[in-house]
């Protein structure tokens, strides 16, 4: 008997409870407060660094006025009096170092780099380690051009100034081939036996290379220059040689499509 009351009692209470349930308001978002409303979580849009702004800019602006007054120096043969030359030449390398880490530290963060392969395929990297490589090393006008022209580049893009905008091809062009004057010009003094000239001809060969690989632009400004080789290595009437730059440009030519360009 009591086993029959407890179950009458249950679906009763089962019974009031859905009663209950029926009867009450749906719940939806026009019917809920603002304040109780359910929130979306979403990632806060931030704006650029203040800090890291003001470092890439000022980087990019020391740069251009040390390098300005280092190639005064150079171009016109002036005495390194109280060492101003030496001076300024290193301190427009070290602009361009904050430029560039501040460049980094804005697409990476300092603390989220990428792993060793892909960091050294980014030519902003590549760029900084030269860098530092240059100010430890002799002092070149051929060095100091592609950061000059770089940093002329980047703070014209971002003042929008025209006149050096419409020019920006044939700067990248100017770096392009200043960029070979050095490899010949490291050459050269490796042949002499010019202080670490071959340390230095090796480290930017070795990040040339990559450039050809993974840069479209220098890429083709390479293919270019292999078929001029190739013309003037057509007149020659040695076997040997025909043989010799046939393998070299079998093997170039491997390389640069097996990277893609």
């Amino acid at each position: 008997m009591s086993t029959v009351t407890s179950t009458n009692n249950i679906a009763e209470a089962a019974k009031a409870n859905q009663e209950k349930t029926d009867s009450a308001p749906t719940i939806t978002n026009s019917t809920v407060s603002p304040e109780d409303k359910k929130k979306t979580l979403r990632r806060k849009q931030t704006g650029p660094n203040p800090l890291k702004y003001q470092l890439w800019i000022a980087g990019h602006l020391a740069c251009l006025v040390f390098g300005s007054i280092s190639f005064l120096f150079q171009i016109f043969w002036l005495p390194n009096v109280y060492y101003i030359n030496s001076i300024c030449y290193r301190l427009s390398f070290i602009g361009a170092i904050m430029a560039m880490t501040a460049t980094f530290s804005h697409k990476f963060g300092l603390n989220y780099l990428p792993e060793a392969p892909t960091l050294i395929a980014q030519q902003n990297f590549q760029y900084l380690v030269l860098a530092i490589v240059w100010i430890f090393t002799f002092k070149s006008i051929f060095k100091i051009i592609p950061y000059f022209l770089i940093s002329l580049l980047q703070v014209s893009k971002h003042k929008k100034i025209n006149a050096v905008l419409k020019s920006s091809d044939a700067l990248a062009s100017v770096i392009a081939y200043d960029e070979l004057i050095l490899i010949l010009y490291l050459f050269v003094r490796t042949l002499a036996f010019r202080n670490t000239s071959g340390y230095q001809m090796v480290i930017f060969l070795f990040f040339y290379w990559l450039r050809i690989l993974y840069n479209p632009e220098t890429g083709d400004m390479f293919k270019a220059i292999v078929g001029r080789l190739d013309w003037r290595m057509s007149t020659f009437k040695s076997e040997k040689v025909h043989k010799a730059w046939g393998k070299v440009k079998e093997t170039l030519d491997t390389k640069v499509h097996d990277s893609g360009l």
